[in-house]
């Protein structure tokens, strides 16, 4: 299972990418929670399809050529860590830039149920249930 939870977080990450909200959010289950650093977002927690696309739309709204990129993956099981950048541009200040972040995921069913935001890879790492 962690070898399609890896392809669902590559396929996803292409699709923010892409700017393809559709394909994003086709990588959450309906009941999924993401949960942010409260830095880049509104609310600190988004809930179910409607809370991630209100999450796009926030982003986009202040964002352009926003892209992310994933230098780390482990997986085991249903938990996944995720560690790369998120690149991107203000809107109104047009000025760029670059935030390296971490996620600990949770999958269900093949799909993600809970994305937690982490900047400290430790903390992502140890929230994943992947400590050594």
């Amino acid at each position: 299972m962690s070898e399609e939870n890896v392809e669902l977080v590559r396929r996803g990450i292409d699709a923010v990418n892409r700017g393809d909200l559709d394909e994003w959010l086709a990588t959450f289950s309906s009941e999924a929670e993401f949960h942010t650093t409260g830095q880049f977002a509104d609310e600190r927690v988004y809930r179910g399809h409607a809370g991630v696309e209100r999450l796009w739309a926030q982003l986009r709204e202040d964002m352009e050529e926003l892209s992310l990129s994933a230098s780390d993956i482990r997986a085991v099981g249903d938990r996944m860590f995720v560690a790369g950048t998120m690149r991107g541009r203000g809107k109104r200040s047009k000025a760029g830039f670059e935030q390296a972040f971490c996620y600990a995921l949770t999958f269900q069913d093949g799909l993600i149920v809970r994305l937690e935001v982490y900047l400290d890879p430790e903390q992502a790492l140890e929230a994943a249930g992947l400590t050594e």
